[in-house]
C-alpha cells in the first residue's frame, strides 16, 4: 500500500518583538527631538501693499551702522541726527515709555542697508518689552515700473 503523506501544519510565526520595539523607540525619538511649541507667526506686509503709519504720531528709532569696523551700531532715538542717541537698551525703554505716555503708542524702526539683521531684532525685542507698543519696520517704496 502507498503510503499517503501527511500534511503535518507547520506553524509558522513571525515574532513581532522587535519590530514593535523598534516602532515604539523611534516614536520616542520623534517625540523628544520635534519641538511641542509653535512658530511666531509673523505677518510682513510686502512693501508694495503695506499700509502707512504717520510718522509724525509714532516714535522713531533709527538704527546706523557702526562708525568703525567691529563697533556697535548706533542707534538714535527720534527724526533727526541731533537726536539724542541710545547708549543701552534700558535708555531706548525710557525713550519708548515717555513717548507712550504722550500718546505715540507706534513704534518705527527705520535701519539702515548696512545694519546687521540681528541688532534690529535686538531693538525690536527692546520695543516689544515696551508695554503698549506697536512695532512697524520702515521700508522703501519699490522703483514703480
Amino acid at each position: 500500500m502507498l503510503r499517503r503523506e501527511t500534511d503535518e501544519e507547520v506553524e509558522q510565526h513571525i515574532d513581532m518583538t522587535p519590530m514593535v520595539d523598534v516602532v515604539f523607540q523611534l516614536m520616542t525619538f520623534l517625540l523628544l527631538s520635534s519641538q511641542m511649541t509653535g512658530g511666531e507667526i509673523v505677518n510682513v506686509p510686502p512693501a508694495v501693499h503695506g499700509v502707512g503709519v504717520q510718522k509724525d504720531a509714532s516714535a522713531l528709532v533709527i538704527i546706523l551702522p557702526p562708525s568703525e569696523a567691529g563697533g556697535a551700531s548706533q542707534i538714535l532715538m527720534g527724526e533727526d541726527l541731533n537726536a539724542p542717541r541710545a547708549e543701552d537698551d534700558e535708555s531706548i525703554r525710557k525713550y519708548l515709555t515717555s513717548a507712550v505716555a504722550s500718546g505715540r503708542s507706534r513704534v518705527i524702526i527705520q535701519a539702515d542697508g548696512q545694519v546687521d539683521h540681528g541688532e534690529v531684532l535686538r531693538v525690536a525685542a527692546v520695543v516689544g518689552e515696551v508695554e503698549g507698543t506697536s512695532l512697524h519696520i520702515a521700508v522703501q517704496e519699490p522703483p514703480s515700473k
